[in-house]
Parts: structure tokens; sequence; C-alpha cells
């Protein structure tokens, strides 16, 4: 209780502040101007949202939740603060700054569901993160705090991983903090933004230059896209080349940098049954005790007395802060013939998609190993591997008369992506070739061939594209008065690695859907005693497969009825195997300042991309308050 206590005056502090800043507002819409010249003015967006479920869940999905339960009642805020600094430097053509904090709080484990705050109390698998790969062993990993990770998410650079209410820590995120400086044709932009190079209509696939948060489970389904972005402490420049110059016009020279020493950041690993947005995945120890139990009575002196019994430890191994993994890239924009917005770029960055990876078996607390000081267990670890990866890609978007509206073209070739192959990421054989352990078995007839006693991660050339169709148009059987508009694309990711090595890939350590459960992914069932040890081995066919060509189409239509006051929206994702997801919405506009929103998202189809979450259907409601 008095955790409970610690944790949540913080919480209610804050949230009063917010209350207090709300009611102390003028009752006018618009910014609120901070000084006489109107040089600062301030900006506000808050909301609170709950979502409750709309069917049961299926088997795979740890913990079980029944319809009408809640699923998420989260307030978010945030204020904006910007100023125009130009008489502190009148020999630029503009200086100004932006200032913007982020932070949300969601109650699902204060007063949601009981089970979702059961389920991550009781996770006996280790979740922790670090920058070293020896971490887990020595112990000098940070474990994760799920209460952290899922009811706030502290800032990623600035602050400390400790509890709210602590000077370290900030319960939020600096999420804009910059400076904009021009003279003439070169424009700077200094501090933590976003950068978006990419289509990002709904699923952004190609929109890779800053990370997104996942522990949402769908970026631009359960959370808005750019809500989702995470922004990045960068140095931005862009320097205007010409406005014309024979067939081309307005053309600039865009680049960034995100230097490695100061800001890696990344999304945080969603944790398995400890959010009702959790991947469709049990407590990784449960899979081992599972795996453990598969295996012929002869092997429980070596599992619980030798080693101390096994321990699973899911390690996210951040990316380290130096300048080696910085991030960067240039862009290259021209009109070309008054009609086609032409563009090239290439840039570095880290990789959405991290892949998990075996380190080699942590025998350091082995009792046989140690002389018997040792206690156990010793710890598999799964290391989650944050890679980078390099991308060039090309743009192409003009407006078409005879299709009556606006192409969209894109295409972005991912060079060295990290990929998943499960007998190369998590090879079980290569548990058994630690050098102890190898001549343990030896000595008790078990003959294990020398290999690799850790996973690797192997590398696919990804090209990925979008072809997207613009328009407005009237349909005044439907709406007599305003047109709708309509924003469609076609997305597709072709694995030339595939196609040209014949490597089967699989979709990044996600196990295949039972009528029970999930597939194991090893053979444990086929070891009937020390002698088939050396059999062991990771099933490839139980992960899910990557097909080496994926697409899906993604389309929204809206339209706005009684003077904009009310907003209707339908979005449809279907992919090539049949998933799909269908937000349906509309939101109405009380006034300038004050907005409702209600959104039905049904999910169907295999289990690939977003059908992992296929009973996840919601229905939410937002009330919104702006102040801009």
């Amino acid at each position: 209780m008095a955790v409970a206590a610690h944790v949540r005056g913080p919480i209610r502090a804050w949230r009063l502040a917010v209350l207090l800043t709300v009611m102390g507002l003028p009752l006018r819409a618009g910014a609120v101007f901070l000084d006489e010249g109107r040089q600062f003015t301030f900006r506000a967006r808050l909301y609170t949202e709950a979502a409750v479920a709309t069917e049961h869940s299926a088997p795979q999905t740890q913990p079980a939740r029944a319809a009408f339960q809640l699923v998420e009642h989260r307030t978010f805020f945030n204020p904006e603060l910007e100023g125009d600094l130009r008489r502190w430097a009148p020999f630029l053509d503009d200086l100004s700054m932006r200032f913007a904090l982020w932070g949300f709080y969601d109650g699902i484990y204060d007063y949601g569901p009981a089970q979702y705050d059961r389920a991550r109390q009781a996770l006996k698998a280790r979740f922790t993160f670090g920058h070293t790969e020896t971490a887990p062993v020595t112990r000098s990993d940070t474990l994760v705090d799920t209460r952290k990770l899922y009811t706030y998410q502290p800032d990623p650079v600035l602050g400390s991983y400790g509890d709210p209410g602590e000077v370290s820590t900030l319960p939020f995120r600096v999420n804009e903090a910059y400076v904009n400086l021009t003279k003439g044709p070169l424009f700077l932009r200094i501090g933590r933004q976003t950068i978006s190079w990419g289509e990002s209509d709904t699923v952004a696939l190609l929109d890779q230059s800053n990370p997104f948060n996942t522990t949402m489970a769908l970026p631009g389904v359960f959370q808005d896209i750019d809500e989702a972005r995470i922004p990045l402490w960068t140095l931005r420049g862009t320097y205007r080349l010409f406005d014309n110059w024979g067939p081309f016009s307005g053309a600039f020279l865009d680049a960034y940098l995100v230097p490695g020493s100061i800001d890696t950041t990344v999304s945080a690993t969603p944790v398995p049954t400890a959010s009702p947005y959790s991947p469709p995945e049990s407590d990784p120890q449960a899979f081992v005790d599972a795996f453990t139990g598969f295996l012929p009575p002869a092997f429980k002196p070596l599992l619980e007395g030798a080693l101390g019994g096994l321990q699973f430890v899911e390690y996210d191994k951040l990316p380290s802060r130096s300048m080696a993994n910085s991030r960067y890239g240039a862009r290259l924009e021209a009109v070309v013939n008054r009609d086609y917005t032409t563009s090239l770029w290439f840039y570095r960055t880290i990789a959405q998609n991290p892949v998990p990876r075996f380190q080699p078996l942590d025998l350091s607390r082995a009792p046989v190993f140690t002389g018997g000081r040792g206690k156990g267990p010793s710890q598999l670890i799964t290391e989650t591997v944050h890679g980078m990866t390099t991308v060039f890609g090309a743009g192409l978007s003009f407006f078409s008369d005879r299709a009556g509206g606006v192409i969209r073209s894109e295409v972005e070739y991912f060079l060295d992506e990290p990929a998943f192959v499960p007998s190369q990421n998590i090879p079980f054989q290569a548990l058994l070739r630690q050098p102890q352990l190898r001549k343990l078995l030896g000595s008790l007839g078990a003959s294990i061939p020398a290999g690799p006693d850790a996973g690797h991660v192997p590398h696919a050339d990804m090209l990925r594209f979008e072809l997207g169709y613009d328009r407005f148009f009237f349909l005044r059987a439907l709406n007599p008065t305003n047109s709708f508009t309509f924003v469609g694309a076609l997305v597709g990711s072709w694995n030339l690695s595939e196609t040209f090595t014949g490597v089967d890939y699989r979709y990044y350590g996600q196990r295949k859907a039972t009528d029970t459960g999930l597939r194991v992914g090893v053979n444990a069932a086929q070891l009937h005693g020390l002698q088939d040890v050396a059999k062991l081995r990771t099933v490839d066919t139980d992960f899910v497969d990557l097909h080496p060509f994926e697409w899906f189409v993604q389309t929204t239509l809206q339209t706005d009825y009684l003077h904009g006051r009310v907003t209707p929206r339908f979005t449809a994702i279907v992919n090539g195997r049949g998933t799909y997801v269908l937000p349906v919405g509309v939101t109405l506009r009380w006034s300038d300042r004050l907005l409702f929103d209600l959104k039905y998202i049904p999910l169907a189809g295999g289990f690939f991309g977003t059908g992992f979450f296929v009973d996840r259907d919601q229905v939410s409601a937002r009330m919104t308050f702006l102040l801009n």
C-alpha cells in the first residue's frame, strides 16, 4: 500500500495541476499571448479517452479479457510555448523558438480490470534493458518497470529511471524544444524535433527517420500516428538552392544529424501480458518451464542440480550512445515543369523493427561450474537487437486532370536491415555449445558438435513502395453541401534477399497461433533422453512467415456536416493475406475549443501484421480541449 500511495500521489498531483491550468484559461478560444508585443504565445491540447473491448480475447492473448472491459483510460496533455526572438538578433531574417511537453497517464493499473495489474506483477521472466552485451550476466542491467512503461513514459534522454516525484525523473516527455534561425536561403532548426521523410498515411511503413512508440501495438490505429512518433535531438538545415532554373523551380537541399553521442532513443520494447496492447505472447518464463516440462526425467538432475534451474531473460540492448550510432540524412527536392514535385533522399537510421538474438547460455551461477558457490539459476538470455539500416528513396507527386486528383508515388530501398531467421537468431542447439556445458554433456554420453554458442542477426535488403491517390469529390445524395475527402494508397514491401538467395525469413520472432495458444518453436517433444540432447533444434516453421512480397491497401474517407461541426471518418487497412482493420469514427466540434470523438476499431483476419491483435476490437470515446 505504501508503494501504491507513493506512485499514485504524484500522478494525482499532476492531474490536479492540469485541471487547475485548464480552469484558469480565458474563455475566449485562441492562444494566450504572454506579453504586450504578442511575441510569446501559449497553446495547449488536453484530452481524456476511454476505450472498452467489444469482444472476448483469443487463447493466445494473456491475460484473458471479456467484452465491455475497460482497456484504456488515458489523459494526454500537450502544452506548447512559441516565441519570436528577432528583437535580440535583428540581423537574422527569423529567430524563433518552440517548447512543447508531451505527457499522459493511463489508469489501467489503478482502476482498470484487475487482471492486468496482477499479470504484470506475476511475470517471472526478467525484463531488463542496458547498453552493453554483458549487462544481463553481471546484473548491471536495469529492470523494466511496467508501471512506468504503460502508465506514463519517462523522458528517454532527460532525467533518470526513478519513481515519479523524484527530482531526477520526468513523468512526461520534452516533446519539442528547438530554435529556428533563418538568414537568406539558409534555415536551421536546432533541438528536439521530428523528421518525417516518407509517406505515413495511417501505417508508417516508409516513414522511418524517427522511431515510433510501439507499446500501443499499432501506431496509427490505437494511437494517432503523429502522437506515436518519438522526437530526437537533431540539427537540421535547409538551403534554398534557386527559385527558377529552366524546368526546375523551388529547389532546396535538406539535411539533418541526430548525434549518437546525445540521442539513440528507440521505442521501448512491449512486455507480454502486462497491457491490453501487449503482443500475443505468454510470460517467456512459462515457455521455458513448459519446454523443460517436455523433457524426460533424465534431464531433471542436469537442469535443477547442475545448472540450478533455467531463468529466461529478455534483455533490450539499447544502442550505445556513440557517434557510430548517429542518425543522419539528406534530401534534394524541386518542382519540375511547375507540376511535378520530385525528391531524392537517403538517410541512416535505427531500424523500426528490433529482432531477437540468443546470447550464450549464462552459466556463471550454475552450481556445477562454480564449485557449489553459485546457487543458480542459469540464464537463457534473449537479446533484442536494434540494428542500423541505410535508406535510399525517391518520391514524385502531381495533380492529374484525367484522374481528378493527386497522384503520389514513393520507393525506398532499405539496405542491410536487421532480419529474423529463427535457426540463425535463436538457435536452441547453440545453447548446448558453451564449452563447460559441452564438456559436461560429453561426460554423460551426449556428443555435442562444436559450433557457435550464440545466435546472430541476419540482414536483408528490402524494397518498399507506395502508390497513392487523393481527391476531393461531391456525392450530393450523402452530403448536399460539402465535399468528401478520399486518401488511398497501395503499400508494398519486397524482400530482395529472400527472392535472390532463397533464405526463408520470418516475422521478427512472432510464433504462429494454435487453437490453444502459440506454437513452441523448439523440438523438445522429440527428446527422449540425454542421448537425444544433440537433436535439439529450433523449428523455423513454428514462426509466422514473412513472404517475399507483402502488400496492403489503406484508404480514408471523410466529410463534414453542419458547417464543419460533425466530421465522420472511415478508414480501411487490408493486407494481401486478408487481414484487415476498419476504424470508423465521428468527431463532434462542440466549439472551437471542445471536441468529442467516438471511434470503433474492428480487426479480423490471419495471424499476421494487424492480425496479431485480431481479438482487440474496441470502441473509444475522447473529449479534447484545445487552446489554439
